[in-house]
């Protein structure tokens, strides 16, 4: 029998033993490394050390690095904290192309729960073409998979029109508020 409760404790006590006095700034700084191994052990470690990473996590995916930023993603979509989710919107708007991946594809992985938060950036932000972009890839995953409902299908829509800048916030506001209605 197979308890997630069991599985979390263990998988705690195996990350408590693997990295018993971790320095997650040290780690974060590893994610940096020209070596591929030191990289992918820090990520394990990051993802491993889970929740109380976040904060510092965060504070570091606003440097230059363009690296250390698609590392940081990475490691937010094995944490999976849903309090990650504005901060990986955020990256969406990054000029390297890399990080918008990375940041869509963990958005991705939340599944519906960032659909909020990328309404909301194109409710704001609606100039941004890389933030259209990106949103374009993530609508259409979710459009491919039948998980859009048919507001948000109109801002997939939007997002294609000739003047995006123009349709896409008050698409975006229509299914934000849509979301709301049905949530209430």
């Amino acid at each position: 029998m197979n308890n997630p409760m069991i599985s979390q404790i263990n998988r705690v006590t195996d990350c408590m033993e693997e990295f018993p006095s971790a320095d997650t700034q040290v780690l974060i700084s590893q994610l940096s490394d020209p070596n591929d191994n030191i990289r992918m052990l820090a990520r394990e470690a990051l993802t491993c050390i889970g929740g109380p990473a976040i904060p510092e996590l965060l504070q570091a995916i606003n440097n230059t690095d363009t690296q250390l930023r698609w590392e940081i993603i990475k490691v937010l979509e094995s944490i999976k904290n849903t309090d990650t989710i504005p901060v990986l919107v955020e990256q969406l708007k990054n000029h390297h192309a890399g990080v918008r991946w990375a940041a869509s594809n963990a958005l991705i992985g939340f599944r519906r729960s960032a659909i909020p938060a990328i309404l909301e950036a194109l409710m704001k932000d609606s100039d941004s073409i890389w933030l259209r972009q990106s949103a374009h890839h993530i609508l259409h995953v979710f459009k491919d998979s039948g998980n859009l409902t048919a507001a948000e299908g109109k801002v997939y829509r939007a997002l294609e029109d000739v003047e995006p800048g123009m349709t896409v916030p008050w698409a975006a506001e229509r299914a934000l508020e849509s979301l709301r209605h049905h949530k209430n």
